[in-house]
């Protein structure tokens, strides 16, 4: 077991070629403040996938420092999965020696948005390396009129493994994880409201880089944090 632990993340990433190339530096943020509604008005409705296709599109937008949003996060029970490779596997190989749920493996893709890569992977592992409620966010650079800092974020639940290339088998059921994601926050002392935008730019139904269908209402949950 402990093998397989090892094992199926490295297979997972060398089946995505833009994993194992050699990490480059993310490029330098402009940083701009803007009203709040006027920055989730704008947000764009997908990002990138591999291999330079459409990616996934936004469900989750936060509105917080950094330190806050890992803050409510971790305490609502979400596990911080790293963005490297080796820092994954290392993780998830702690986990299983201490007994923990194995939540920091198998690594996530990278994907992309704006040219940067996510900022932060976050996950709740509900079957062994196989299902997890999962999140990417990135950080866009808009800071709201209180100077909090917008995060575009996009999450989806894992059901299985797609054994021949290893990539995850996904509910199509976007608005289920996005609800999910907010109402596991709704007990966070740091949350200070969470409510539905509609995002012009967000598609109704269509299939992401790996094929996998998704439909959702064209909302995201907009969590404001104090």
């Amino acid at each position: 077991m402990k093998r397989l632990v090892l094992a199926l993340p490295v297979l997972f990433l060398a089946l995505s070629l833009d994993r194992v190339l050699p990490e480059a530096p993310q490029p330098p943020l402009a940083v701009r403040s803007v009203a709040l509604d006027e920055a989730v008005a704008g947000l764009p409705g997908m990002n990138t996938g591999r291999f330079g296709r459409v990616g996934n599109p936004l469900n989750l937008v936060f509105a917080g420092s950094e330190t806050g949003l890992r803050e409510a996060l971790s305490g609502a029970g979400w596990t911080e999965v790293p963005g490297t490779i080796r820092a994954s596997i290392a993780y998830g190989a702690a986990e299983l020696l201490t007994g923990r749920t194995v939540a920091s493996t198998p690594p996530m893709n990278e994907y992309w948005l704006g040219g940067r890569r996510q900022d932060m992977n976050w996950a709740i592992q509900t079957k062994f390396l196989t299902a997890r409620h999962h999140f990417r966010v990135w950080d866009t650079g808009l800071r709201d009129e209180r100077g909090r800092a917008i995060w575009w974020g996009a999450g989806d639940y894992d059901l299985s493994i797609r054994w021949h290339d290893l990539s995850h088998v996904r509910d199509p059921d976007l608005d289920a994880e996005r609800d999910f994601i907010a109402a596991s926050l709704k007990d966070s002392p740091l949350l200070e409201r969470a409510s539905l935008v509609s995002v012009p730019a967000v598609p109704r139904e269509g299939a992401n880089d790996k094929g996998y269908p998704f439909r959702t209402d064209g909302r995201a949950a907009l969590i404001e944090l104090r």
